[in-house]
């Protein structure tokens, strides 16, 4: 039987067009990325989008033939870890060597997994072995803004603080690598059905929803706000809005994030989240109904550093049985939040804000 990959991967081929080639997702995704085939080339970077989700570079490469190829390159992260590795754009431009892989989703466009920068550093993905260079770029923590600490550190309480977590695999790839027993008959074929960019709105909109919002390894800082506690999120400039007082909040409205109640059950607060209108529970294509119903809770440890997390989907429609998954978080005290600034397109960023 066709497995899950190689199905979106025939879907892909069927609806995507060769000139399709926005973000983004992992660059070892094999549903995105020829990722078992590592390939190499060199060239010249003469355009870089140094812009969210991820900076992105154009490079022209001269076959033995003179014949001159645009590649677009995925360069990995965003402006942010560039920055934390001390790299500005200004680096990628000129000669560079690239390893990577060609991307499934149209022609001359490649994830690059190992760069050699014009300076004759290498800028490598992860925990990779250099390829041709001694010398590498280091990676440093996240900026701290000292003020912002400080105060953080007088006025926190409870969860009301900011938390991050470290990357790596998230807790909806768990949920997808497992068995799916909970998925029905109709959970199923939309999963099936699931196309990885044409369905995929952080791909094509630049917009998150309930749950995927949680799951990412981005600041989120949690406000207490007397009637309400608001969640803000640095990735796609994410805001939650949790009511803790029917007597003040609004009618329920749908939208990406859903609508959400709390309570408090001693530390730990419980929030339940309906009225979402966001079709997948995660980038990965699990689906999700309008009816679908989540249950949350935060429980901060004794000394305040680290946030335990849980997560119950309840969805008739889609699911045999609710189901949990779990994540953690630490503080991460004067993190700032900065504007997001996403361009899904290089075409799209003179009118982005």
């Amino acid at each position: 039987m066709m497995n899950m990959a190689n199905k979106l991967f025939c879907l892909v081929c069927a609806l995507v067009s060769p000139v399709l080639l926005a973000h983004h997702g992992a660059i070892t995704n094999p549903v995105l990325y020829h990722s078992d085939n590592l390939i190499e080339m060199e060239g010249e970077m003469t355009e870089v989008l140094w812009r969210n989700p991820h900076v992105r570079g154009r490079m022209t490469v001269v076959d033995d033939a003179g014949e001159e190829t645009v590649w677009e390159v995925e360069l990995g992260p965003g402006p942010g870890g560039m920055d934390q590795r001390g790299l500005v754009e200004e680096d990628f431009f000129g000669r560079v060597r690239i390893a990577g892989f060609l991307s499934r989703r149209g022609t001359h466009s490649i994830g690059a997994i190992h760069v050699m920068l014009p300076s004759g550093v290498e800028f490598v993905q992860g925990n990779r072995d250099l390829r041709w260079s001694n010398e590498t770029v280091t990676r440093t923590g996240p900026p701290v803004d000292p003020a912002l600490e400080a105060e953080e550190r007088r006025t926190a309480h409870s969860i009301f603080r900011t938390w991050t977590k470290t990357p790596g695999r998230g807790p909806e790839q768990d949920a997808l690598a497992d068995s799916r027993d909970w998925l029905n008959e109709r959970g199923r074929e939309l999963n099936a059905l699931y196309d990885p960019v044409e369905d995929n709105a952080e791909v094509s909109e630049c917009r998150q929803g309930m749950p995927d919002y949680m799951f990412d390894p981005v600041p989120i800082r949690i406000a207490d706000e007397g009637d309400r506690i608001t969640f803000e999120s640095w990735e796609y400039n994410g805001r939650r809005t949790i009511y803790m007082d029917t007597a003040t909040s609004p009618e329920p409205e749908p939208s990406s994030v859903g609508y959400s109640t709390g309570r408090w059950a001693g530390e730990t607060l419980v929030v339940t989240t309906t009225h979402i209108d966001f079709p997948y529970w995660s980038e990965f294509g699990l689906p999700q109904s309008d009816q679908a119903i989540i249950l949350e809770r935060f429980t901060p440890s004794e000394d305040g550093n680290d946030l335990e997390y849980s997560l119950t989907v309840f969805d008739a429609v889609n699911f045999t049985r609710p189901f949990t998954v779990h994540d953690n978080r630490y503080w991460a005290p004067g993190r700032d939040i900065p504007p997001y600034d996403c361009v899904v397109d290089w075409e799209d960023q003179e009118s982005a804000p």
